[in-house]
């Protein structure tokens, strides 16, 4: 019903690296997207990696386990909710001034590659009305790989 569908009838397969990711928590909804927007512009140049949600952008954000359903592999990352902020349940890591979360998912051949593409996000997401940049960590439970921002961009 939404037109013609084409897949790749050969495809090779290599191990790579899965779960990068940035947090844009902007002032609003439409600093958060446009941050957001020009992070995946910029991180879509580099070699090795992809943004593998629709439009490189997550905007229900998840993280590892559940706090209430043990067997669930993943669940809202509800510390990045900006509606949760002042539920007494939630520990929230959103700042007073950030209204909206945006994030990005971003797989890589290696890690020179995802931390290449980290930066240039992180470089062009900064900008008028975004209060913070941050990134999932979620207890090491995501994998052995782990991005740390400050590192990055120093």
């Amino acid at each position: 019903m939404e037109g013609e569908f084409l897949v790749q009838e050969a495809f090779g397969v290599q191990k790579a690296i899965g779960g990068g990711n940035l947090l844009i928590l902007g002032a609003d909804q439409g600093t958060a997207l446009r941050a957001a927007e020009a992070a995946v512009e910029a991180m879509r140049a580099a070699p090795g990696v992809i943004l593998p949600f629709p439009g490189g952008i997550v905007r229900a954000g998840s993280k590892v386990g559940a706090k209430k359903y043990k067997n669930m592999v993943a669940s809202t990352n509800d510390a990045y909710c900006p509606t949760l902020r002042g539920r007494k349940d939630v520990i929230s890591q959103v700042p007073e001034g950030a209204n909206s979360v945006l994030e990005i998912v971003v797989d890589g051949l290696d890690r020179p590659a995802i931390e290449r593409a980290l930066r240039a996000g992180i470089d062009a997401a900064c900008r008028s009305g975004v209060v913070e940049i941050s990134a999932g960590n979620y207890g090491g439970k995501l994998g052995k790989h782990h991005f740390h921002l400050h590192e990055l961009i120093r």
